[in-house]
């Protein structure tokens, strides 16, 4: 098995950030309610049973690609695992409404990553915020849904897959300021990174693939 890249390679006597205790916490959750242990969840998405206790612990934070695996695992979108959820929200069967001027706004000070759930439909159209200041493509990240990503703030890297099979370290880069957005139709392989230290803000919208049975 092999360890996703992290942040911080040494362990530490404290969580990493708030954003790696929520992300933890939300794992250890999902992993607990199916009666799952560390070893067996490692099995199941090629890491290690250490680095995922550092990562259920928040001294560890997962790439982008591996959230995308542990979240396949469990049957959610990657946003859950790591997405601060709005304290009010109105949500009946046809609507679901987020109310902005009552949850955080994302801010370039905060972690290394933070992710916002917005308003979305059941086994639907979804959308999220997602802040990052990570500088480096990590791994190719692929899921079942169609995506749209649009740059809210700073400037967005995003690596493709310039053949099948290929590394992540032979990416064709495409650079995308505020303003800029892309698509990605369901299994393609992507990485994302920031191009500076300031990180960027983008808004994700994912919805199943035509002919995708949920």
């Amino acid at each position: 098995m092999t360890n996703s890249r992290i942040m911080n390679q040494t362990p530490s006597t404290a969580p990493l950030d708030d954003d790696a205790v929520t992300m933890g916490a939300r794992i250890r959750e999902l992993r607990r309610s199916r009666g799952q242990t560390l070893v067996q969840l490692a099995s199941a998405t090629g890491m290690s049973q250490p680095f995922l206790s550092l990562v259920e612990r928040g001294h560890a934070r997962l790439s982008l690609a591996s959230m995308g695996r542990i979240a396949t695992e469990f049957g959610v979108q990657p946003g859950d695992l790591l997405a601060h959820r709005p304290p009010r929200r109105t949500t009946s069967e046809t609507t679901d409404v987020v109310y902005s001027a009552h949850r955080d706004r994302p801010a370039s000070s905060g972690g290394a990553r933070s992710v916002w759930q917005l308003a979305e439909l059941p086994g639907g159209l979804r959308g999220v915020e997602l802040f990052s200041a990570e500088t480096a493509f990590t791994e190719f990240g692929v899921h079942d849904d169609d995506e749209f990503v649009y740059v809210l703030a700073g400037t967005l890297e995003v690596g493709l897959e310039a053949e099948p099979g290929g590394s992540v370290d032979d990416a064709l880069v495409e650079c995308l300021a505020a303003g800029g957005s892309i698509t990605f139709a369901a299994g393609t392989r992507h990485a994302w990174r920031a191009a500076g230290p300031e990180g960027f803000r983008v808004l994700v919208v994912t919805a199943p693939a035509p002919g995708r049975v949920l």
